[in-house]
């Protein structure tokens, strides 16, 4: 799953962009000296062998040095129809465009795309993150940044939350732009993953108290910070008429840049699908704009207990 440049171009030429009407940034006023912006977000939860998931934590952090905890598989106010988390762990996959970007007086010019993979641990401690991509950070590796792996994506849409294809599927694709080449192209940029989705009138597999319990969890940080045992919340707030969440179904396609430290042929949770292409059929997320509020890191067990209780 090499995606090249030239190709990318000519597909795009056939579709034409969509997204949620991007809300406001309500929340700058109330947080003047933190990080705040809109966000126009798709969220997937993704069933992958337990197995799977462990041995991405193992190489994101260090053989043994971050497990697992099941989230509640028997809370019917989460999973209503249930989760084997015996076998599966749930992991968290998002695109998203950000916009409205602020902190203190300044404002960041234009909107920000961006993706990423987390790990849930349980419902009350701290998510693990296994990497972020950004449109303007370092190609050449994944680089840790402020605690956080970064890489610097290439993104369809480019310009929108997602986008409107001619067979009326929505869709968004993530990848690692690892050599660009803008003279005679093409470059080289291994696919992260694919959305395929469409909307549904309610949830079904999992709830809206689920999605934002998981959002919400405090991100445990990488390099020194993790050995200092910091973490840092990102609060999403989706509780007003401009943020409302609107429930998905569909496909995610994870490629060989989900997850690793470097370039590989296939990632971990690629390996891990049924068939080994990547591919998770039918699976359950939401799209939706709210506002996003991001804290300064802070120790793990304060981070964990001071999530913002009203963005739940």
């Amino acid at each position: 799953m090499i995606t090249i440049f030239a190709s990318w171009a000519l597909v795009t030429a056939l579709f034409f962009t969509i997204s949620n009407g991007q809300c406001p940034d309500e929340v700058a006023l109330y947080n003047y000296n933190l990080r705040t912006a809109s966000a126009n977000n798709t969220w997937f939860l993704v069933p992958v062998p337990k197995q799977a998931v462990q041995s991405a934590l193992d190489t994101a952090y260090g053989t043994g040095l971050v497990t697992l905890t099941d989230l509640p598989a028997n809370d019917a106010s989460l999973f209503p129809r249930g989760f084997d988390s015996t076998t599966h762990h749930p992991v968290l996959v998002s695109a998203m465009y950000q916009d409205d970007i602020r902190m203190g007086a300044a404002k960041i010019q234009g909107p920000l795309l961006g993706g990423g993979l987390n790990v849930p641990n349980g419902v009350e401690g701290a998510a693990v993150d296994i990497h972020q991509l950004s449109e303007r950070e370092s190609a050449t590796a994944s680089t840790l940044l402020e605690g956080f792996f970064l890489r610097l994506g290439l993104f369809i849409p480019n310009n929108a939350a997602f986008q409107r294809n001619d067979n009326n599927i929505l869709s968004n694709t993530a990848a690692w732009l690892v050599a660009s080449n803008p003279v005679s192209g093409p470059g080289y940029a291994p696919t992260a993953y694919d959305f395929q989705f469409t909307e549904q009138a309610s949830f079904s597999l999992y709830t809206a108290k689920l999605f934002k319990s998981v959002i919400n969890q405090a991100s445990i940080l990488s390099g020194p910070d993790f050995i200092a045992n910091l973490c840092q919340r990102n609060q999403y707030y989706f509780n007003n008429d401009t943020s409302t969440m609107t429930p998905v179904t569909g496909n995610v396609t994870f490629g060989p840049a989900a997850d690793g430290l470097g370039v590989q042929m296939q990632s971990t949770m690629q390996k891990a699908s049924s068939d080994g292409s990547g591919l998770y059929l039918d699976h359950e997320g939401f799209t939706g704009c709210g506002q996003n509020v991001g804290f300064n890191p802070e120790n793990c067990d304060a981070a964990a207990a001071n999530v913002d209780q009203s963005a739940l």
